[in-house]
Formats: structure tokens, sequence, C-alpha cells
């Protein structure tokens, strides 16, 4: 039997005004849900390709390139300073990113259906998804018999956790070249490219890409305005809509053929590459003003990075008097730091103060811990992964520490801890041209990059406790699984 209710209860007054702060709670309690939902910020996430650590200006103050896009995001929010692709070449860096896993750990040229994707965490948290730009990470059936695309091509970006796509199969300068739309070719490769001469010294940097399957009507020098337009639009279609967008935009630029268009050609004072990257910011800068036009800016977060370091070798530092990896040594491909130090930008006018940095060392694996953080996911799947959030910097704790270890490349490694670095090779690993003689060169290389950022001190005959210690860390890191 249950209890009666005391009798001022069951008066028709009181009653009724019971009943209107139950509905006034519940009203409440209902927007603030919504509420809660609708100030989720939009997230833009804008990658680069080749863009060195050097070339920004607000992280080079030597630069010869003007970039003031770019200046502008870090102006306007935070610069973080040891950030740190997790590999220093494309394919693998793109899979770290989209997975928060370093690709040591896979087999990276394709993401496995299963996989937790950057897409399907915003996705299942109420975001609509989209990329437009170079891909670069597998098809499951992507090329046909006879080289070519296929007419419907699964197991990309909306098979991996996007609504839609738009964009290129990987890099400008290796064929089958054309657009795609979701899974399938906007106009098939049916021509036969010639390509230009791909084994000249500066390969295709200067210009040049393999020949191969092209599609009637793709330029090369039109990628990168096209793709600036469809973001632009993108952003137009998805700024009003009742929930908010995630936005990855992939430039496949300034990624060789350094093709930029009569715009800026001549227009920076190191070559072709200079003219190519100030086109490369001038495009997110028109991509910021679409937020700006949309009156979204203060609440949409916007991420910038480079997937990688430079090409940009020893020569042309001296031709140009500019290093696009600033003070660091190495360029895209190398262990040492200008392989993978990275220019990293966040925005978000709505949290982030403006004009702030840190030093804390991040990879951009990083940025799927911390996006779970922001739209507080519960994220089951952080054990298998290495994300570490930095939210707690975008709060302002600027002297937050987000890891003490870090681990760039796959077969040979680069492996951080604090300040301390180890490389298990001799040499740079990569493109750099090494004069070096291996037979005189210890096994390997360590360095203090506090005292030493451009590793040009060799401490690994020095500290051999120290070089034991990495080691068993790496190894422990390499055998661990998730």
């Amino acid at each position: 039997m249950k209890p009666a209710l005391p009798s001022i209860l069951t008066k028709p007054r009181v009653l009724f005004l019971l009943t209107t702060l139950l509905l006034a709670w519940t009203l409440n309690t209902a927007e603030a849900q919504v509420d809660q939902t609708s100030q989720r910020p939009n997230i833009l996430l804008i990658l680069v390709d080749d863009m060195g650590y050097g070339d920004p200006q607000c992280f080079n103050p030597e630069s010869r390139l003007k970039t003031p896009a770019i200046d502008r995001l870090a102006r306007e929010g935070l610069m973080f300073r040891d950030a740190h692709a997790p590999h220093s070449t494309c394919v693998a860096s793109r899979y770290g990113l989209l997975t928060g896993r370093f690709p040591m750990r896979d087999t990276f040229r394709n993401i496995s259906p299963e996989r937790l994707t950057l897409p399907k965490l915003l996705g299942r948290n109420g975001y609509n998804t989209g990329m437009i730009g170079k891909w670069h990470v597998g098809f499951d059936n992507f090329k046909g018999k006879d080289g070519t695309a296929k007419q419907t091509m699964t197991g990309g970006p909306v098979d991996r956790g996007f609504d839609e796509f738009f964009g290129l199969w990987g890099s400008l300068d290796q064929a089958p070249y054309f657009y795609m739309k979701n899974r399938s070719p906007v106009e098939m490769p049916t021509e036969d490219g010639d390509g230009k001469d791909y084994w000249s010294e500066d390969r295709f940097y200067n210009g040049n890409w393999l020949p191969g399957p092209i599609a009637p009507h793709f330029k090369h020098v039109e990628v990168t305005p096209r793709l600036t337009a469809e973001a632009i639009q993108y952003i137009h279609n998805s700024a009003h809509k009742e929930k908010p967008f995630f936005l990855y935009l992939a430039f496949p630029s300034p990624h060789g053929p350094w093709v930029p268009t009569d715009e800026f050609k001549g227009k920076s004072p190191i070559g072709v590459y200079g003219d190519f990257a100030m086109q490369v910011d001038h495009s997110i800068g028109q991509v910021l003003q679409a937020l700006d036009d949309q009156g979204i800016t203060e609440n949409t977060l916007v991420i910038f990075t480079s997937d990688n370091g430079p090409v940009w070798y020893q020569r042309n530092r001296i031709k140009y008097n500019h290093s696009s990896a600033s003070i660091y040594s190495g360029m895209k491909g190398d262990l040492w730091e200008g392989g993978h130090r990275i220019p990293f930008v966040v925005r978000w006018p709505a949290l982030v103060k403006s004009s702030i940095v840190s030093d804390s060392m991040i990879g951009f694996t990083d940025i799927m811990a911390t996006l779970a953080e922001l739209v507080e996911d519960p994220f089951p799947e952080a054990a298998s992964t290495d994300s570490q959030s930095f939210f707690p910097v975008m709060k302002g704790n600027t002297g937050y520490q987000v890891r003490e270890t870090l681990i760039v490349n796959a077969k040979a490694q680069a492996f951080r801890h604090h300040n301390w670095k180890l490389i298990t090779l001799k040499g740079p690993g990569g493109f750099t041209h090494w004069d070096g003689s291996p037979d005189e060169e210890p096994d390997g290389q360590l360095y203090d990059l506090a005292v030493d950022p451009t590793e040009k001190n060799n401490l690994w005959d020095v500290k051999p406790g120290m070089v034991k210690t990495l080691l068993s860390m790496l190894e422990a890191e390499k055998t661990y699984e998730k």
C-alpha cells in the first residue's frame, strides 16, 4: 500500500503550483541540454602539406615569407612551439592524425574499418562531418588491373566516418589525377598524362609530376583554388544548421609539384616554393573569412598544422637565405627535428585566450583525446590510442605538460623523453644528404634538446646510461599492445 500524501499537497492550488514548478524545471533542463549542444563549437582542422616550422612568420621571425592568415590565427589563439607529426612523411602522419595512434603500431597505409577515427568520434557526438582535400590513407579497391581508378571506391573517407568528401586520393605528383566526390571520381581519368621531368635534381618539387592517367579537365594548378572554394561552400552550407560541423580541410599543398597560380608567381623572395606557400596561406585566409562572413568565428575551433617537415635542401637554405625548418636540422623524411617538428596553432575565441604560447610537447595524435574531452565523450577507446589531451592548455593552463614521451616514425624511431631525444640509427634517416662517415659514427644518436635544439652534439657515447634507459623505454612502448 502506497503511503498517503500529506493533506496540504492534495489541495488544488498547491497541486497547480507544484505542477507549474515541475514543468518549468523540465523545460529549463531541456533548454540547458539543447543550449549545451548548440554551444559546442564548429571544428575546422586545416592540414597543409610539407610546410616547415620555419615558414610561418609567427613561428620564425626570420622567415622571408609573408603568412598573414597563419599569423592571424597565432595572434588570435594559442601557439604550440614543441608540436610534432607522428611521422616525417605524408601517409603515416595522416594515419596518426585520424586515429590517434603512433603509426609504428599498425599497417598505416589503410585505416581498419573497426578503428576509431576523428570523424567517428565527433559524429557520435552530434556533428556533421566533412572532408575536403587529400586523403592518402588508402581505399579497399582503388585501381583496376589497368592502373586507373575504379568507378566506385570503398574504404575511403565516407567509409571511415565522414558524412561527405570532396578531394583527391593522394598527392598531386602521383597518378591517376582526378577529383573524387564521396566514393566516385567526379570525372574518370581516361586520358594519358605526360607528366614532366620527374627525375630532375629537384624532382617533382619544381612543378614536376609522374606521367599517368588523368581526368580530361583536371589541371594541377587549379587544385588549391578548387579545394579552397569547396571548403568555403561547405562552411556556407553548414554554418547555421542545427548540428555543429567538423570540417577536415587537407590541402595537398605546398607539397610538390609547386604550381602557384599567375597571381602568386614571383610574389616571394625564395622562388616558386615560396610563391606556392604564400598562395596556401592566402587560401587559409579565404577560409577564415568565410567563418567571419557567416558570423561563426567566435564559436569555431580552428586547428592549423602541417603533416611533416618541408622539402628544403641545404642548397635552398644557402641560395635563398631562408630555412623552412627554422633553426632545426633536417627536413621531410628525417628523424632530425626539421622532419617532424611542425607549426601548430589553435584558435577558439569563445574559450582560448589570444596571443598565448605553450612549450609543452604534443603530437597531433593528441587531437583525438583533446576533442573527446571537449565534447565530453566517455572515450572508452582511450587505452587503444596514443592520444593525450591538451584541452587544459586550451583552457589557459599554459604550463601544463601534455606528455612526457613521444615516438616519431615507424621502422627506425625518434624517441623523446622530456628534453632527451634518442634516434635509433646513424644520420638523418630521410631526404637530407648526409656527409657523415657511418663507420666512424656511434650506433645511434642522443641529444639534449634543452641545450642543443639543432642536434649537433651527439651524446650517444658520452651518456651510455641515458641511452640504455631510453632504449628500454622505447622497447616497452613498442611491445605494448594497444
